[in-house]
């Protein structure tokens, strides 16, 4: 059931309870978390902590713990599966679900006890109602009397004709229920067909916070930082983006009018402004930024000979010297920092630069530390999806939960490195698919596999990574290809998972001209899996990112041209 009173029936209930947290492995899953427990200091609440990456951690987590607590916190996790099904947990166990993860369970919506659902359902969702999917199965089946022995004839008569009428009566019972079932299947396809991000659950309890008079500038920094990572992943529509950047907006002015001069000087300051779609500028140079975003990279074509030239025009239109550009950002000299942002804008049509500009929020504190939010988001991507392989997974979840809301000066030195490194290697990973044709169109979807040989594979094997790849290769594609109509064609991307058990994940997008992010190709990687009878596993809360054996990729890929 949905949770309409988050003060009172949420954090008010909580008071004096142990809970449990299960956070899962994500951006906004981290800032949602970090605000929580904020909250939880306030109130002296006692939790513990697991970190969640699939439906596996999931069970685990609570296995190990359903014996000494009674209240589990789900952030991000478990809203997409039936809960009570898959855990079976005891009658007094109580779950508050906070899972931007579309669309929720039915299951967990019609519970009426032990689910408790701390998001309200949006507008498009379209919940089926509870009799349309529900529906107690009816034991009372008239037993017809067996003739068993002599009878007069009025008693045969009538036990016939009782017969006759049981029967017709049965018949429409049973079409009936044919018809509902009917209705039920369509129901649940046009409610799960589609797997999609809801609003950022930091934004969610940074609100809880507010209305509780316990909110601050730290918190809203994770918040705008949430909603950052659900704009840059495309997990969201511009409109949507806009709408709740104007809102924090209002926030960040209250905050900073609240606070008096010595909090000023001391604390961080948040600013709104307009920034470019560059990656790390400001940690890097700006001949690197300008060639390793994708955005640039796409629209400029920054992979052959021709696009470079153009970059060099358009640096020397800037007015910016090679020597300038190639040295990092904070050491250039001021004038020209100064005037980089409004150069690149004046400039942005003539070189196809369009939409450079984008409205965000600019952290400041001490007195050399200033980052946008894309540059913290893509420093905890690094942090948590490509660090080495002797890094465990609560080492690097910790990592990030200490970059934030002020970021720990070394941690984020070591991910803008690892981030820097990310972007480099997309970007050759990008100019060999195009230079080697390696981006294959299967009629209805275009795909790309990377290969087992490849030397930073792990990477990709993460869903943020292989998610930001896939949007990379897509539109480096459709900026190169001459069919007319690649920009209605999805994509889908392979790369190893487990080279010891032989398996890849699969990831699909969908096509550019797409106004929603909605993703179809859960229910379609189901159907394929299917169809040839493939040991799939899917531990994922998103079943766009679906792990199959690497022998059965070729069919899976032949089952989805079908589909």
């Amino acid at each position: 059931m949905y949770v309409e009173d988050l003060k009172n029936e949420f954090y008010g209930f909580l008071a004096g309870k142990r809970i449990f947290l299960m956070v899962h492995y994500d951006i906004d899953s981290i800032c949602c978390c970090k605000i929580l427990q904020s909250l939880l200091r306030h109130n002296h609440i006692l939790y513990s902590l697991a970190v969640i990456r699939g439906i596996e951690d999931f069970k685990t987590a609570f296995r190990e713990n359903c014996e000494d607590v009674k209240y589990f916190v789900l952030i991000n996790c478990g809203g997409t599966v039936d809960i009570v099904e898959l855990l079976e947990p005891e009658e007094d166990v109580i779950f508050f679900v906070l899972d931007s993860h579309r669309p929720i369970d039915l299951c967990n919506i019609y519970s009426n006890d032990q689910i408790r659902i701390l998001s309200p359902p949006e507008e498009e969702a379209e919940v089926p109602k509870f009799d349309s999917v529900f529906r107690e199965e009816s034991d009372e089946e008239d037993d017809v009397e067996s003739t068993s022995g002599a009878g007069s004839d009025d008693e045969l008569e009538g036990r016939a004709a009782k017969r006759r009428r049981l029967g017709e009566e049965e018949l429409v019972k049973r079409r009936e229920k044919r018809l509902w079932e009917d209705n039920r299947s369509k129901l649940l396809f046009e409610y799960s067909q589609f797997t999609y991000y809801a609003k950022a659950s930091s934004i969610f309890m940074f609100e809880l916070a507010w209305s509780l008079n316990k909110d601050d500038k730290d918190l809203l920094w994770l918040a705008i930082v949430a909603l950052t990572e659900q704009m840059l992943f495309g997990k969201l529509e511009d409109s949507k983006y806009n709408f709740e950047i104007a809102n924090l907006q209002a926030h960040a002015t209250r905050l900073h009018n609240r606070s008096n001069d010595s909090e000023v000087k001391a604390s961080l300051k948040i600013t709104f402004e307009k920034d470019l779609r560059l990656v790390l500028h400001r940690q890097w140079s700006v001949d690197n930024s300008l060639r390793y975003s994708a955005f640039t990279a796409c629209r400029m074509k920054l992979w052959s000979l021709k696009g470079d030239r153009r970059m060099q025009q358009l640096l020397a239109e800037m007015g910016l010297p090679l020597i300038q550009s190639k040295q990092a950002f904070s050491s250039m000299d001021l004038e020209l920092k100064k005037e980089f942002h409004g150069s690149i804008e004046k400039l942005s049509e003539k070189y196809n630069l369009e939409d450079i500009v984008y409205p965000t929020f600019i952290l400041q504190y001490s007195y050399r530390n200033n980052y946008s939010a894309a540059d913290i988001v893509y420093t905890l991507l690094a942090v948590l999806e490509t660090a080495p392989k002797s890094k465990n997974l609560e080492e690097c979840f910790n990592d990030a939960m200490e970059c934030l809301p002020r970021p720990k000066k070394e941690i984020l030195t070591v991910g803008v490195g690892r981030a820097q490194t990310l972007f480099k290697v997309m970007f050759k990973i990008v100019q060999s698919a195009l230079e080697m044709k390696q981006i294959i169109s299967a009629g209805p979807f275009v795909y790309y596999i990377i290969q087992e040989g490849f030397l930073e594979w792990y990477m990709f094997s993460n869903l943020h990574v292989l998610a930001l790849l896939a949007q990379f290769i897509l539109k480096a594609y459709v900026s190169m290809s001459r069919n007319r109509k690649a920009n209605q064609l999805p994509l889908i991307v392979s790369a190893p998972k487990n080279i010891e058990n032989g398996t890849c994940v699969i990831l699909g997008i969908p096509p550019l001209c797409e106004n929603s992010p909605k993703n179809f190709f859960g229910k379609a990687f189901e159907k394929a899996a299917e169809t040839i009878r493939s040991e799939t596993a899917c531990d994922f809360f998103d079943t766009s990112y679906f792990e199959i054996p690497v022998r059965d990729r070729v069919r899976f890929l032949d089952a989805l041209t079908v589909i």
